[in-house]
């Protein structure tokens, strides 16, 4: 799998901030690759930002990160992000369109099992986000993940109150100039490690090690049960392991693809853990709606 997982990356500061739309950008954020798809065009259609939280937030809180827009009359953009088992809090603002919360507002988003998640712009907007790491919200919160898994719900029912004022336009439009303000509004909430974390924990740094590919290679390593596994996965994340395990797969796979690499992709498909083509083409569609090689095809066109 890829050196550097993205459920566990520590971000820098913000990498892409402040990029027009219609000029050229650097070279996309790592943590981008494998989660947006096509993250070049995504850059020259709209400006993102991220930033780092707090140090005390860090063990619970990935990043903040924020995209703005401003298209032309009529035009519309479909952003493409893939399937994600981690947990998002947003206040969106403008032309947004996405399953269960079009328009603006400020929304919990749940773990992503079903293929891509896609947003559509239109005219000018914004969102700016706080990516939880995996199992995070435990320490903020005693709401049910599972409960979110492919939903979308406001912010309110997980939380008692929306995110603090002034996020979003005009006042703190981007992850850099919201991160003080979502550093003290989490910090208030007097967050800790719930029951567990350690152990989730552990588990986690297991999977990074590209050598685990199974959930009984996990097992075996954290000298746990499959039932065992799965409860803890499904109290802290809202989606189990073997999910986890083969999300990583097809991410290692289009962040490989979307940065040329030159491998063909069956030897790709077979050094990220596929030993059947057929599995490797059925896995990457699932997630993206399109084959591996016509996603090689078409990464620098519309859908």
């Amino acid at each position: 799998m890829a050196p550097a997982r993205d459920w566990t990356n520590a971000t820098g500061s913000a990498g892409a901030a402040g990029t027009r739309p219609d000029t050229p950008t650097d070279d996309p954020p790592s943590h981008m690759y494998g989660h947006v798809l096509r993250p070049d065009e995504f850059l020259r259609r709209a400006r993102y930002d991220h930033a780092e939280p707090a140090p005390a937030l860090r063990r619970w809180v990935d990043r903040y990160w924020s995209v703005t827009w401003d298209l032309a009359p009529g035009e519309e953009h479909r952003v493409a992000t893939l399937d994600d088992p981690t947990i998002h809090l947003t206040r969106e603002w403008g032309g947004v369109r996405r399953a269960e919360a079009d328009g603006g507002g400020t929304w919990i988003t749940g773990p992503v099992t079903r293929g891509r998640f896609d947003v559509t712009q239109t005219g000018s907007g914004g969102v700016v986000g706080l990516r939880f790491r995996l199992g995070g919200t435990r320490a903020f919160t005693e709401a049910e993940p599972a409960e979110v898994r492919d939903r979308t719900v406001a912010a309110a029912d997980w939380f008692g109150a929306a995110m603090p004022g002034g996020i979003g336009a005009p006042h703190a439009p981007d992850a850099t100039s919201a991160a003080p303000l979502l550093d003290a509004w989490l910090l208030s909430l007097d967050p800790r490690d719930p029951p567990g974390h350690d152990e989730l924990l552990e588990a986690l740094a297991q999977l990074e090690d590209p050598g685990v590919t199974s959930t009984a290679e996990l097992e075996r390593r954290v000298h746990r049960s499959v039932r065992s596994l799965q409860r803890m996965f499904s109290h802290h994340l809202g989606v189990g392991p073997k999910r986890i395990l083969l999300r990583a797969r097809v991410q290692d796979a289009i962040a490989a693809i979307d940065r040329r690499d030159p491998r063909p992709l069956p030897d790709l498909a077979q050094d990220l853990g596929w030993f059947d083509q057929s599995h490797f083409i059925r896995d990457v569609r699932a997630a993206t709606g399109l084959t591996p090689s016509a996603y090689a095809r078409t990464r620098d066109r519309e859908y």
